[in-house]
């Protein structure tokens, strides 16, 4: 048996490196969901592989008609071959269409098969008989030796119950839902010939170029020690109080109200690492990087030079487009080409829009700063823009107990003003100030005051 490439981005990473072949592969899902551009896609990327491919449709269209529809996607190969079989026929013959089928595949001799529906042959027979027929296609199939994919629109459970199911060595199912925002599209393997794909659910996009899967994030089980390496976080005042900078590898949550200057507390934190060259990278949901470039030239920071010079760069993500797995995908991407050793992510709250379970979302952080823990990343995340005097740490206990280092950031009345003070609130392998702290801002940044010992 051959593990062969499945042709469709970020699947071959879910499946444990691709596709076993010979071995026949259920893409189930609901309407509209993917699956026939699934399985098209797979069949165009191996012939342009080398492959020979054969596409099975059932359908009241010509072949020719089916192929201008399929040649609309990036990824179309005109070698692909097409045949069609009227979609009232097989529902009433199935039986005639295996032969003639099985007269084809014995013709082209194909590396892959896609069978696209499955689920109306021989729609018209009794259960029984529906039954008996899968079980002869699936001996006809196993005389192939190919890949071969079926198609069928079915729940879940449709699943559970077919007898497909229990014919096929991989079941893939694709769901999409319409929200607000638009849709949602989901993948999940239910059923696999090999022990190491990624379980759960991973979400995908369908566009010209076809499907782009996105894996969920998963980490591995290490040994990996922590190291003592201090880095400057580009407040030097900031730095005496937790005796020496941050450790390098380690994640820092800035959590404060609005107005506190979070985002300042970043961008110190990525420009002083370009400055010493290491690259970083701003992840934003909420300013855009025009909006960025002015805030940070308006407070001396260099962020516009350093990122001309590829030392930084900004990732931009409107929250209404956020996909949690996509944005990981794309920040493993730029981390891995600009050899990034920073990342800012400002703020974790607009992942509020996808996760409305406080569990998942705290589960999506843990992995995400455990996979740039991985990739040697020092991370440092904004979040808790609440009003001022909320209780801003106790909105975001989800997810402070997960960082090595919390800083809180408030605004305090203090006689008839308002002054802004920060706690260190925890800060792992070091000790650090214990009082409350004052600081200010001004146009050349943040400045680090006196300790508050009394309040």
């Amino acid at each position: 048996m051959e593990t062969k490439f499945t042709g469709i981005p970020g699947l071959d990473e879910i499946l444990g490196g691709g596709i076993i072949a010979p071995s026949t592969i259920l893409i189930a899902g609901n309407p509209g969901s993917g699956r026939t551009t699934f399985g098209v896609q797979g069949l165009c990327e191996a012939a342009k592989n080398g492959e020979n491919v054969l596409y099975v449709c059932m359908t009241s269209k010509s072949e020719s008609a089916v192929r201008e529809g399929i040649s609309n996607y990036d990824f179309y190969e005109e070698s692909l071959n097409i045949r069609t079989f009227n979609i009232s026929s097989v529902e009433r013959d199935p039986l005639t269409m295996l032969v003639e089928l099985g007269n084809i595949v014995a013709s082209l001799k194909p590396d892959r098969v896609l069978i696209d529906p499955v689920t109306p042959i021989g729609f018209g027979f009794p259960e029984a008989e529906r039954r008996r027929f899968m079980y002869s296609l699936n001996s006809a199939i196993g005389e192939w030796n190919a890949i071969v994919y079926l198609t069928g629109t079915m729940s879940q459970s449709d699943v559970c119950r077919s007898v497909i199911s229990d014919v096929v060595e991989g079941i893939v199912y694709l769901s999409q839902e319409i929200e607000r925002r638009g849709s949602k599209r989901t993948i999940k393997i239910m059923k696999m010939n090999r022990p190491n794909y990624i379980e759960g659910e991973h979400t995908f996009d369908i566009s010209n170029s076809g499907i782009e899967i996105y894996p969920r994030i998963t980490t591995h089980d290490t040994e990996q020690l922590s190291p003592e390496t201090r880095i400057d976080s580009g407040i030097p005042r900031f730095n005496e109080l937790i005796r020496g900078g941050l450790f390098e590898l380690s994640s820092t949550l800035i959590a404060g109200n609005t107005g506190t200057g979070k985002t300042l507390f970043g961008l110190h934190f990525i420009v002083q690492g370009a400055r010493d060259g290491d690259a970083g990278i701003i992840s934003t949901f909420e300013d855009s990087p025009a909006e960025l470039r002015r805030y940070a030239s308006s407070l001396g920071l260099e962020l516009e030079e350093l990122e001309q010079k590829g030392l930084i760069k900004i990732i931009y993500t409107p929250p209404p487009e956020i996909n949690a797995c996509r944005h990981t995908v794309e920040l493993r991407k730029n981390i891995e080409e600009m050899g990034a050793k920073r990342i800012l992510l400002d703020d974790i709250s607009g992942f509020d829009y996808v996760f409305g379970d406080p569990v998942a979302k705290r589960e999506h952080v843990a992995n995400m700063m455990r996979n740039f823990k991985d990739m040697g990343i020092t991370s440092m995340l904004i979040s808790g823009n609440r009003a001022a005097g909320n209780n801003v740490l106790t909105s975001e206990i989800p997810v402070s107990s997960l960082v090595d280092v919390l800083i809180l950031l408030k605004h305090v009345e203090i006689g008839k003003e308002i002054k802004k003070t920060m706690s260190i609130m925890k800060m792992h392998g070091s000790d650090h100030e214990k009082h409350l702290i004052q600081y200010d801002i001004d146009s050349e940044g943040i400045h680090i005051g006196e300790f508050l010992k009394d309040m």
